[in-house]
């Protein structure tokens, strides 16, 4: 990818928070709509790709990600879960994008997950914990932890736990990519209404 513009950091946005959204919906409700996390699951292994849209196969795949943006900017009362979440894989973003060497590991894990991928060409539970292992492996052993809530039924379920890991996964994927194709904090505070404007035509 070469060239970028404002609407690519929307997109990436959008992606943090489709699989934030789906975390939290798997934390309290222990289900969330499988094509949004099967999008979210394929983003990690696009390594490769022209364009920041293709990642998740058309922006059309992120209207969950959309909507939720929209509502955290939009105000005045926001998910507080969601906001957290947010707040957390950003940060973990910084610290993963100054650290080479984990970068390094990460390339490498996720290119092996890829191959699994290409050879069964479907996500299932063995894919979903091997991506899972990857976050616990790499993202999981840093100081800031996204400390996730619900509901402990659901939370304490190894398949549900596994998910919950992997979606962080392609949160921070979508949180590094967000960065790489010029996303700043400071967009937060002074460019609120031009990043709702972008996602709303997105929507449209």
């Amino acid at each position: 990818m070469t060239h970028y513009n404002f609407s690519d950091s929307v997109i990436a946005l959008a992606g943090i928070c489709q699989a934030i959204s789906c975390v939290k919906d798997i934390s309290k409700d222990g289900q969330t709509d499988q094509v949004d996390v099967e999008v979210m699951l394929e983003s990690l292994l696009i390594t490769e790709s022209d364009s920041t849209e293709s990642i998740y196969n058309s922006h059309k795949y992120l209207t969950t990600g959309f909507n939720i943006l929209i509502d955290l900017l939009s105000g005045p009362k926001t998910d507080a879960d969601l906001s957290r979440y947010l707040v957390s894989v950003l940060s973990l973003q910084k610290r993963f994008s100054n650290d080479s060497n984990m970068q390094q590991v990460m390339a490498s894990r996720v290119s092996q997950a890829k191959r699994m991928y290409e050879y069964q060409e479907k996500i299932d539970q063995d894919l979903v914990d091997q991506l899972a292992h990857i976050y616990k492996d790499t993202i999981s052993t840093y100081p800031t932890k996204v400390q996730v809530t619900g509901n402990s039924q659901y939370l304490q379920q190894a398949a549900n736990q596994s998910k919950i890991r992997a979606l962080l996964l392609s949160a921070i994927r979508s949180a590094v990519l967000w960065h790489q194709v010029g996303g700043k904090k400071r967009h937060f505070l002074f460019s609120k209404a031009k990043i709702i404007d972008t996602a709303k035509a997105f929507l449209a």
